[in-house]
């Protein structure tokens, strides 16, 4: 599937293009396995859970690969932190 036909398939709402793994994976170059990890540890490209399906907003994924920035939720407390 090409880059248009994703986003011509896309459902949109106030101008955002929303879309699954599939579509994060051609636009980004990023395999499905590391964006499950990278949703798993709460790092990579912010999603929506709609039930049981994941979406991203696209715009957003773009946004970000521009930037050059990935940003994560707070970072996980390790041993030696939590002793400081």
């Amino acid at each position: 599937m090409t880059h248009d036909q994703i986003v011509n398939r896309q459902t949109q709402s106030n101008n955002r293009e929303f879309g699954t793994e599939a579509d994060v994976e051609v636009i980004t170059g990023r395999r499905r396995a590391t964006l499950q990890k990278d949703r798993y540890l709460r790092r990579g490209f912010p999603f929506y859970r709609v039930g049981r399906k994941i979406l991203y907003d696209l715009n957003e994924v773009r946004s970000i690969i521009r930037a050059g920035r990935i940003e994560g939720s707070s970072p996980r407390s390790t041993a030696h932190e939590t002793q400081k």
